[in-house]
């Protein structure tokens, strides 16, 4: 019995540590939410792919405390800073050709509770992405 909650308490621990950097720019999708109180994941359906991406690339790179630290032409893994105590959550945006949709994934690095930080910084991204206007090509 103790080897089995000590192997379930593993995985476990394994899950919750793994980091932006095991998730790379060639996996299909950004990973679930495994813990919903301290992280959002949302897809959004664009019609041009490449141009809302490039857009939310800029999108990203002007957002306040915030920092793209990987970047290709279909993925991007960005550090943001948050404006109370400065904690650093990871941002992670994914093109996905074959569903036409920017995946977008914001969570926080520690604690099990975000008091909705991850959820409205990725709904702050959907309005701009939406609203904004397009970025000339």
């Amino acid at each position: 019995m103790m080897k089995r909650l000590s192997a379930c308490f593993m995985v476990i621990l394994c899950i919750l540590t793994m980091t932006p950097s095991q998730v790379n720019a060639t996996t299909n999708e950004l990973p679930e939410c495994i813990i919903k109180t301290h992280c959002a994941r949302e897809n959004f359906k664009v019609n041009d792919l490449e141009k809302a991406f490039k857009k939310a690339t800029k999108i990203i790179s002007e957002t306040e405390r915030t920092k793209i630290v990987e970047q290709t032409k279909s993925y991007i893994h960005a550090e943001a800073k948050t404006k109370w105590r400065r904690y650093t959550d990871d941002l992670l945006l994914k093109a996905i050709p074959e569903k036409s949709v920017i995946q977008v994934r914001s969570e926080s690095r520690v604690g099990v509770g975000d008091n909705g930080v991850n959820q409205r910084r990725v709904d702050d991204f959907a309005y701009r992405l939406m609203t904004e206007p397009d970025i000339a090509s």
